[in-house]
């Protein structure tokens, strides 16, 4: 009997460990319900954020040891920039629109095309690192500027260490939103910058 039984705990041991290492359950991992203000003065302009399809619906998968390999977490930072964005530009732009094709801003006064990707995104040592393409054209369709924003947002170690699998999704959120509003507020300097030139007020009314 005593042989029974430990023929029989070793074979759930061996099943268990399967399930483990085969069996992967997978995450998708985005913002919710995201709100916070922002501080930016306000812009008398219309802007379109511009973000592709691609960008939109890319997904990055993330795996942890400390969380459990078993486990893998799909980021979706298109979509995270795109949630960012409808926070952002309206506090800062009278008029803001979404668009995943280049067009023309709303209205008729000072307008700006803003086209946003995302050429690299990575959670690793416990934190994201988030890279944002920025093109900004004028109404007009003239460069006012192009720039590469690059952040890392804080570190969730603690979160991840404690919380296990059902922290990881709050640390991926967590550090992402921190390293896109670092992004942001870097960005909105140099659309306040653009928008308060005397040439673009001018040759957009």
């Amino acid at each position: 009997m005593s042989s029974d039984r430990h023929r029989i705990v070793s074979l759930a041991i061996l099943i268990a460990l399967a399930v483990g290492t085969t069996g992967c359950i997978s995450h998708p991992v985005t913002f919710q319900n995201a709100s916070y203000a922002t501080g930016a003065s306000h812009q008398p302009a219309s802007v379109v954020a511009v973000i592709d399809q691609d960008t939109l619906t890319r997904k990055v998968r993330i795996k942890s040891w400390m969380t459990g390999i078993a486990n893998n977490w799909e980021a979706e930072p298109g979509d995270m920039l795109k949630q960012v964005a409808d926070i952002e530009l309206p506090q800062m732009f009278s008029v803001y629109e979404f668009s995943v094709r280049d067009r023309a801003p709303p209205g008729s006064g000072p307008g700006v095309v803003l086209a946003l990707a995302i050429p690299s995104y990575d959670f690793a040592d416990f934190h994201a690192t988030i890279t944002v393409n920025a093109t900004a054209n004028g109404r007009d369709g003239k460069l006012l500027f192009e720039k590469a924003y690059r952040a890392e947002g804080a570190t969730q170690g603690s979160k991840m260490f404690w919380a296990g699998a059902f922290g990881m999704k709050s640390a991926i959120r967590q550090s992402s939103l921190d390293a896109y509003k670092q992004i942001f507020a870097q960005m909105r300097g140099d659309l306040e910058h653009a928008l308060s030139g005397s040439q673009l007020t001018a040759r957009d009314r």
